[in-house]
C-alpha cells in the first residue's frame, strides 16, 4: 500500500516528504522508522539510540492525532497521510 509521509521541523537539507510503499500489515511505527532511516540524514531527530520514537513528537494520520505510545499498534490503510511535527513552544 502507498502512504504519504511528511515531517516538519527538519533541516533544509533533509528530505521531509515522501510517498512510501509498505506491506499491508505495516504499522505506523514501521512507516516512521523506515522513513527516518531511509530518507533523513538526522534520523536521531525522530528515533532514539534504541530505535524507539521520541516521545516529544506530534503525529497525525489523516489530520487526527495518534499518541506516540500507540504507533506500534496503529495499522495504516492505503492512501493514509501521515504528518509528524516537532514540539512547539512560543514566547
Amino acid at each position: 500500500m502507498k502512504i504519504s509521509i511528511s515531517i516538519f521541523g527538519t533541516r533544509a537539507d533533509c528530505e521531509n516528504k515522501a510517498d512510501i510503499v509498505i506491506p499491508e500489515a505495516a504499522t505506523l511505527k514501521d512507516l516512521i522508522t523506515e522513513f527516518s532511516l531511509k530518507y533523513m540524514q538526522d534520523a536521531d531527530l525522530i528515533l532514539d539510540k534504541d530505535g524507539n520514537l521520541r516521545k516529544h513528537l506530534i503525529i497525525q494520520v489523516n489530520k487526527k492525532r495518534v499518541m506516540v505510545g500507540k504507533v506500534a499498534e496503529y495499522e495504516l490503510a492505503d492512501g493514509d497521510e501521515v504528518t509528524i511535527y516537532p514540539p512547539v513552544s512560543g514566547g
